[in-house]
């Protein structure tokens, strides 16, 4: 059997190879000792076995996906947001590991999964280990594979966010423990950045602007700051106050149909479709024109690393209250996922009932079969390990496709862990999150303003409310209510996809719920042209 490592994407981060050690990424260990580029093999150095592997990747803090072959055994492993994905396929000839799976089709005809394709257009994102090719696989967010005779026989998952106890400290101290893991998150991404240009995409809401802040705290000067969509876009005037307070230059991408183009026939466009959808995600459309813009401008420096928001508002709790409650039931939890989160597209009973029993399935294989914890936490575990993992931060994709690294500070491991364990009563609806934000940090520098798009709980209930009559509403109001929220320019840039499925004479539904919607169904009849 033919067994092969091809590693080919090194846009943004590259990958770094020594004595079969294979890395690419960023870490902190637990003396906070930072490693990048040529120093991330040192930790890895003096792995002989898998336990060593496993002890290793329990020791280190960052976003970086690594490969070792040692004797007859390859371990992989990649972290929490699997940024750097991996991809296996093993057949009677081949064995190949791979970060980019055109690297298999140049080997080998591929069919796509129907199923998996299914549910692709209904999340985003394909499930688990699944990828829109039957029998190609992809390494999971904090997920190892120990794999020996050119199959896996050891694989499991070294992070989890669902938990067994919480932290039950007094308020007081629990807000004030949350300012301690704030500093000491920010101060290891400030090391990071090896005082390199921060090219922060800076919206209305919390997350953007308390980088800012911190970024402002220890006097940071190199910083561009910029917001994009149309010009009537209501993240414009809390990003620019927020600059302007902080003595940041902000710049703004006005979306317009000269941005656009016809981007739908661009070769780069194509090129980039393929490197961010990695054939089981979702391209992520939103942030492509305004990075391209600043590039092709050359407005930011060429070693700039871009540093989102991503996603403070998760750790904080958003997804509890506007998703799922305190007390929902064990056995209900496969079935709230399916409804809350597979909603682009509508399924047939059967594609239903085998996509629940996927969920369930994954659930166990997060929880190791393990379900004595909070079930809320349950779901948050999953959400993060898919919808979390394979849409949000794989939006990222965007920045190193034009070359640039990226930074994710609110996923630090000690942030990370502290809001996983807060009370559900202090997470519920940001509580504790948008206070410490709002008390210790906004208001000092008084960027607390009066117009604020952060959600309050009567607008969670009244997202309750519009989401359970939507599906009963005539699709011109639907239609309405996607083309008044329209901030991205989606409609002009959806309209393109249309046009690219009705040539091919393609059957697809136009009446959609979310813009989204048309995305995941072009991408599928992209990868199969």
């Amino acid at each position: 059997m033919l067994q092969n490592i091809e590693l080919v994407n090194n846009k943004g981060f590259r990958w770094y190879k020594k004595n079969n050690i294979f890395v690419k990424g960023y870490f902190f260990d637990k003396e906070n000792s930072f490693y990048e580029k040529e120093n991330l093999i040192k930790h890895f150095w003096e792995v002989k076995n898998s336990n060593d592997f496993i002890e290793k990747l329990n020791k280190i803090n960052g976003i970086y996906s690594v490969i070792i072959r040692k004797n007859k055994e390859i371990y992989i492993a990649s972290d929490k947001t699997r940024m750097f994905t991996l991809f296996y396929y093993i057949n009677k000839k081949n064995f190949i590991i791979t970060d980019n799976i055109a690297s298999i089709l140049k080997k080998k005809k591929l069919k796509i999964s129907k199923i998996n394709a299914e549910e692709f257009k209904a999340t985003a994102h394909t499930v688990g280990k699944d990828t829109l090719f039957e029998n190609v696989f992809q390494l999971q967010s904090s997920q190892y594979i120990v794999f020996k005779d050119n199959r896996a026989v050891k694989e499991n998952f070294f992070f989890d966010y669902s938990i067994k106890k919480i932290n039950d400290l007094p308020f007081e101290k629990l807000f004030r423990k949350a300012i301690i893991q704030f500093e000491n998150t920010f101060k290891r991404f400030i090391k990071s950045l090896k005082n390199r240009q921060v090219a922060l995409p800076l919206s209305g809401g919390y997350d953007s602007r308390l980088i800012a802040v911190m970024l402002k705290k220890i006097n940071y000067k190199n910083v561009l700051c910029f917001t994009y969509g149309r010009k009537n876009n209501f993240e414009i005037e809390n990003s620019q106050k927020t600059a302007k307070i902080l003595n940041y230059k902000w710049v703004f991408i006005e979306y317009n149909k000269k941005i656009i183009g016809k981007y739908i026939e661009d070769d780069e466009f194509k090129s980039y479709a393929n490197f961010a959808g990695k054939f089981c995600s979702m391209p992520f459309l939103q942030e492509y024109f305004a990075v391209k813009y600043l590039n092709d401008n050359k407005i930011v420096d060429d070693n700039a690393v871009f540093v989102p928001g991503h996603s403070g508002d998760f750790i904080g709790g958003s997804q509890l209250i506007k998703t799922v409650d305190k007390n929902i039931k064990l056995k209900n939890i496969a079935s709230t996922i399916y409804d809350k989160k597979f909603t682009l597209h509508k399924l047939e009973k059967n594609t239903e009932r085998q996509i629940k029993q996927k969920i369930k399935k994954q659930l166990e294989l997060f929880e190791n079969n393990d379900f004595d914890k909070y079930n809320y936490s349950i779901f948050e575990n999953y959400d993060l390990k898919e919808k979390i993992a394979k849409f949000i931060f794989n939006s990222s994709s965007v920045y190193n496709f034009f070359g640039y690294e990226h930074r994710f500070p609110f996923w630090d491991d000690e942030l990370v862990y502290f809001f996983g364990t807060l009370p559900f009563e202090l997470k519920k609806n940001k509580l504790l999150y948008d206070m410490v934000l709002k008390k210790t940090y906004f208001k000092i520098y008084n960027i607390n303003f009066e117009n604020e798009i952060q959600p309050t709980f009567f607008d969670f209930f009244k997202y309750k409310i519009k989401t359970r009559i939507k599906k009963y509403m005539p699709y011109r109001f639907t239609k309405k209510e996607m083309e008044k929220m329209d901030w991205m320019m989606y409609k002009e840039i959806t309209e393109q996809m249309i046009n690219f499925l009705e040539n091919k004479n393609i059957n697809f539904n136009k009446k959609v719920n979310a813009y989204n919607a048309i995305i995941t169904q072009w991408y599928v009849e992209f990868i199969s042209a």
